[in-house]
């Protein structure tokens, strides 16, 4: 009788084992699709509530199916961190697909891309002081978006970049120059809301008028918690200031 039970038990654990680990893949997958961005092992590992044995395991899992050629979805690893992306073939349609789409902007880069505006040019270190988080991966994907571009190099060890918005920042924002981007003392009294930014519409002047004050109220919105971040004794406008001065 204990017999029977022994073996019923192992052909019962390969099932048991395989739902498990389908559990454990679905959870990382959502983990990655949500974070949208490269996230580190460790911060996954954490989330998931995975060892690091499990997380290797479901790592490489994930990798095979992705790789199958009916995929669109590919796992990628991009500095030690772990991100899902569509594969390179399909970048025109999806392209199309965005094209006059809304676009959005993680808070994460919400947050950089308002640092980078208020105080440019401004190097990847001191970024990181403000965030206090690695800001490698979201100024990539700034600079993928063209919102900044690498104005020049800091004259000290090693020439770090510098890094400054660009033309399309300016689209985005619905504004001229850096001079119509609201003073620090105006962001502390607006709300704390980063999300959807409409790009201008092509539509009647009135339209395009609204859409400009939507798209700066919008603006100011996201550069709130970026530009609150400094010290108290920085919020009195000298950034601003300094960028006017610069364009």
């Amino acid at each position: 009788m204990s017999d029977n039970k022994s073996g019923q038990e192992l052909n019962e654990n390969p099932e048991e084992g395989q739902e498990q680990l389908d559990k454990k893949l679905a959870l990382v997958e959502a983990l990655l699709f949500a974070y949208g961005e490269p996230l580190d092992p460790a911060d996954l590992k954490s989330a998931a509530g995975l060892e690091d044995k499990e997380l290797k395991e479901v790592i490489e899992e994930l990798k095979n199916r992705y790789s199958s050629i009916d995929r669109g979805i590919e796992l990628k690893v991009i500095s030690g961190r772990y991100q899902l992306r569509t594969k390179p073939q399909f970048a025109s349609a999806i392209g199309q697909l965005k094209a006059g789409r809304p676009r959005r902007l993680s808070p994460a880069a919400l947050e950089t891309l308002a640092i980078i505006a208020y105080r440019q040019p401004i190097v990847r270190s001191d970024i990181e002081k403000l965030r206090g988080v690695d800001a490698t991966p979201t100024i990539k994907t700034l600079l993928d978006k063209k919102l900044i571009k690498i104005v020049g190099h800091q004259a000290t060890v090693g020439q770090p970049a510098l890094y400054g918005t660009t033309d399309e920042f300016l689209k985005l924002f619905g504004i001229s120059s850096l001079s119509e981007l609201p003073t620090l003392r105006d962001l502390k009294e607006l709300e704390e809301d980063p999300g959807e930014f409409p790009e201008e519409s092509e539509g009647a002047e009135s339209d395009k008028n609204e859409d400009q004050q939507k798209a700066q109220g919008s603006q100011e919105e996201a550069c709130q918690d970026a530009v609150l971040v400094s010290d108290e004794n920085e919020a009195d406008g000298r950034a601003l200031t300094d960028q006017a001065a610069n364009q």
